[in-house]
């Protein structure tokens, strides 16, 4: 590694600490972080909303789309005076109206993302993109919104462009965080959670779903075809290396922070079962987002996960 890699990633290492729980501090630092990355422009906009994204829809706006003839209730504003003159009959300017796109964040802080077997739990990292996305958002000049997600409850905010607001869902995000401590009984789902969105959103709007996935069923696919239909929708999965192989054979101590066991890897027959359940897991969320043409990004919580997170916030969609 040369210096500047090391220097690089020692100054990104001071931005994901390795823990446990979050702390609202941290979440609110990474705005300096999120000033290095740039939101992908879409190319078309179903909202109605003025902003700045073009879109499709023809009107006043900042990008140049065309000369044509001028038209009986054209505005007279928009008529090109050069153009005019030049050849004699008057023509009219049409532009590319700019929208602006919501973005609404789902971040997923239910108990089965309080796992970790390395660097941080799940739920440290989703909510550690959460922030990012937030203040990257607020920056590219996009109202910002969010979905919290937790065991027995959820917090709607709806899209403002104000960074007081990101910070009020900063600071919840780490109260759903700290909950987790208490090990509640698992009983919001994915599904309910997709229905609630596609009724809550306007359409236009750009949604990150962040979860492990782990209760995504082939019944949520109405839900999600229904929230893409009309938005640009990115899934980032958080999951842990533990959870995709197995440790080498042995007999490990583990812990849930409370209670305390052993896992056995020293069978053959429970390594091949463990490798066959999650293939099967993994392929199954993968086809789902295939299918339904959604941007699919993985995040190891193992690793910082800005490189992972650059790449799904710069890449351009297809709505």
């Amino acid at each position: 590694m040369t210096n500047s890699a090391k220097s690089d990633a020692d100054y990104l290492d001071g931005f994901f600490p390795g823990s446990a729980f979050t702390d609202e501090h941290q979440l609110t630092q990474l705005r300096m972080l999120a000033k290095r990355l740039r939101l992908a422009s879409l190319p078309q906009i179903h909202g109605i909303l003025a902003g700045g994204h073009a879109s499709k829809q023809k009107g006043r706006g900042l990008d140049l789309d065309q000369l044509r003839q001028y038209l009986p209730g054209d505005d007279i504003r928009s008529i090109d005076w050069r153009v005019t003159a030049r050849t004699q009959s008057p023509h009219t300017r049409v532009y590319k109206e700019e929208r602006e796109r919501p973005v609404v964040i789902m971040c997923d802080q239910r108990t089965p993302m309080a796992f970790g077997s390395r660097r941080s739990f799940k739920s440290v990292v989703a909510a550690q993109c959460a922030s990012i996305i937030a203040w990257a958002a607020l920056d590219h000049g996009d109202r910002v919104g969010a979905f919290i997600l937790g065991d027995d409850q959820e917090k709607d905010f709806r899209p403002k462009q104000r960074a007081q607001h990101v910070l009020q869902i900063l600071k919840s995000l780490n109260e759903f965080n700290h909950q987790l401590k208490h090990h509640a009984h698992v009983k919001n789902t994915l599904g309910d959670c997709l229905k609630k969105l596609h009724k809550g959103v306007k359409p236009g709007t750009t949604i990150y779903l962040i979860s492990d996935f782990f209760d995504l069923t082939a019944e949520d696919k109405a839900a999600l075809f229904n929230l893409k239909r009309h938005n640009h929708v990115v899934a980032l999965q958080v999951y842990d290396a533990l959870e995709r192989e197995m440790p080498p054979p042995g007999m490990y101590g583990v812990t849930d922070g409370i209670n305390e066991g052993f896992l056995d890897t020293q069978s053959k027959q429970s390594q091949h079962a463990y490798r066959e359940a999650v293939s099967v897991f993994q392929h199954g969320i993968e086809q789902t987002f295939k299918q339904l043409a959604i941007n699919h990004h993985q995040i190891d919580a193992s690793d910082i996960p800005y490189m992972a997170l650059k790449i799904a916030l710069e890449q351009r969609g297809a709505k």
